[in-house]
């Protein structure tokens, strides 16, 4: 792995990288980390095989690092004291969404890694499956099955908490 394209890209890409890092983790110190943990693989793997396009593999290793950070610490991603304030301060959110978000963290962690990304690439990144299939290297097929999962362990949740609720 040559220093110079690694610098490169992290002057290129880094910022969109550590704000995708902060989507996911939600804190400032838990997003450094993993994007330092991104362009420590990206050293250690070397560019991508398939040549696709660099962001979107970027994207993809950034979520794996977020994921593997929330799965250590074993923690629901929470949002800083000064970023609720300002969520509240333009009326961003509801209690709904807080639950929503919770129930999305869980079972984001209850799922295997291969489904967890193909979950988020389509679900929160806006991937059409082929998209999603052509960026992680899985099969059509695969991709499907995985989101049929990733939606029946979502439905899972909501069910179980509607039926909470009612009691």
């Amino acid at each position: 792995m040559d220093d110079a394209w690694l610098a490169e890209l992290y002057e290129r890409y880094g910022f969109l990288v550590h704000r995708r890092c902060m989507q996911l983790v939600r804190r400032p110190e838990d997003a450094e980390d993993a994007l330092q943990e991104t362009f420590l693989r990206v050293k250690r793997y070397g560019p991508p095989k398939d040549g696709g396009a660099t962001l979107a593999w970027l994207y993809t290793v950034a979520a794996h690092c977020c994921f593997d950070l929330m799965e250590k610490r074993g923690r629901e991603p929470v949002a800083e004291e000064s970023q609720l304030a300002a969520l509240e301060e333009h009326g961003g959110g509801s209690t709904e969404d807080a639950d929503r978000r919770a129930l999305l963290g869980a079972a984001l962690r209850t799922l295997d890694g291969k489904t967890r990304t193909i979950g988020v690439l389509h679900y929160l990144d806006g991937y059409t499956q082929d998209e999603v299939a052509a960026q992680t290297g899985f099969s059509r097929k695969t991709v499907g099955k995985k989101l049929k999962t990733f939606e029946d362990r979502i439905r899972q949740l909501f069910a179980g908490r509607s039926n909470e609720a009612r009691r």
